[in-house]
């Protein structure tokens, strides 16, 4: 049974409660920790008890429902017949709302909110990049969960355009000046991937909390905020993943790069095995500061450029990680040159 009621929001409109019974046994975030799972489930089928839902695939009409899940729609096509829709589990009762352009929905703990706009009603994917970005941190500023903790973004034609006109570089421009004084202490961990058919939408969503996270950064690598001016001019701004108060660990997009230089162009199994490296600097860093846990799940988004490449590399993973679950989509990566991209949420 549920009941709607009335409330506001943190920043202050009307929105709506969704009070479930609690079920402690079926609930797997009862403890209050985050709980995240994959599944392949239809729209209209969503189990009680959730925060939101994200679906891969078409797009469903029914995503601004107040009386179930916040629903977000990536227009990324799985590769696999298996999970298509990542389930994001609440600690308590749900409260709906918008403000503006953005849609959410947050419980005690942590709160999950999208924007998505049109690039042609802003110029192109500067304007819009700056747009969202500009309207997200004036959320975020009014917002009981001030503190972010991971970003999604997803735009067209990532790597359209040669040298600064690049489109992801172009992006990046946008997002620097939306995000205005940010420091780099604060950068969230996030993904930016390319759709591989035309939206004209530059989607951004994102998990912030009640609590800041801890920034991590990865050996290996330079911090994606202090790349050299080689790779446009503004550098991406995110860091490598980010540590949760819970011990939650939320792994940014990975790929082959060492320093700040792409390796073992054309051959992605190479980078895929690079891109294991990386991920397991991150996590050793990570398990560095937190409480040892001896029995992590891993749950993995593979973006790969190239379908072809599935069978390979999906063995590959479950190789290396035979415990973990992981969504494959078709996507094109923020360098030409990198065949597929990794992001990780290990949960405690």
């Amino acid at each position: 049974m549920q009941v709607n009621e009335l409330t506001h929001d943190p920043t202050g409109e009307a929105s709506t409660r969704t009070a479930a019974e609690p079920d402690l046994a079926a609930d797997p975030a009862a403890n209050g920790a985050l709980r995240v799972e994959f599944r392949r489930i239809a729209p209209a089928s969503m189990p009680p008890g959730l925060l939101a839902a994200v679906r891969f695939g078409p797009a469903t009409a029914d995503k601004h429902v107040s009386d179930g899940p916040l629903r977000i729609d990536v227009g990324l096509t799985p590769l696999a017949a298996t999970a298509d829709t990542e389930l994001w589990w609440a600690t308590g009762p749900v409260v709906h709302g918008s403000h503006g352009a953005i849609r959410y929905a947050h419980d005690d703990r942590r709160l999950i909110a999208i924007l998505e706009l049109d690039e042609r009603e802003h110029g192109g994917i500067t304007g819009a990049a700056a747009a969202a970005y500009t309207q997200m941190r004036r959320f975020q500023q009014q917002s009981s969960f001030p503190h972010l903790l991971r970003i999604w973004n997803y735009l067209d034609a990532i790597n359209k355009g040669a040298g600064d006109l690049e489109r992801y570089r172009e992006f990046c421009v946008g997002r620097t000046h939306g995000l205005g004084n940010a420091a780099a202490a604060s950068y969230p961990a996030a993904t930016g991937i390319g759709h591989q058919h035309p939206t004209h939408r530059l989607q951004v969503y994102w998990l912030a909390g009640r609590a800041p996270g801890k920034s991590i950064e990865n050996p290996r690598q330079v911090s994606a905020y202090r790349y050299p001016r080689d790779h446009g001019p503004a550098s991406p701004t995110f860091a490598r993943a980010t540590l949760a108060t819970d011990g939650s660990l939320l792994i940014s997009g990975t790929a082959s790069i060492v320093g700040h230089v792409s390796q073992h162009g054309g051959d992605p199994l190479a980078q895929l095995d690079e891109t294991l490296r990386n991920l397991a600097a991150v996590n050793e860093r990570a398990d560095a500061l937190r409480a040892a846990h001896s029995r992590p799940t891993d749950l993995f988004k593979v973006y790969l450029r190239d379908p072809a490449c599935l069978d390979t590399v999906a063995k590959k993973l479950q190789q290396a990680f035979p415990r973990s679950t992981a969504i494959y989509l078709a996507a094109d990566i923020c360098r030409r040159e990198l065949l597929l991209e990794i992001e990780c949420l290990r949960l405690p």
